[in-house]
């Protein structure tokens, strides 16, 4: 139990820094937030391998391709 009560602040902690990821389908919905994503995800190669930017780049490419 004890064990439990210490961990308990350490893993709201990480809960509290993880980013949400928005989806392909949120993405393609959302022309402006896209657009600034994928701008920010290609000047930086740290970004680009996050779920967050494959999802914004997987939605550019569908767009640019398929139209909406």
């Amino acid at each position: 139990m004890k064990k439990i009560i210490v961990l308990l602040p350490f893993i709201a902690l990480l809960a509290a820094c993880s980013d949400s990821a928005q989806t392909k389908d949120w993405y393609k919905q959302h022309d402006a937030e896209r657009k600034t994503r994928v701008a920010e995800c290609r000047n930086d190669a740290k970004q680009r391998v996050t779920a967050d930017c494959e999802n914004a780049l997987a939605a550019q490419a569908e767009v640019s391709v398929f139209g909406k």
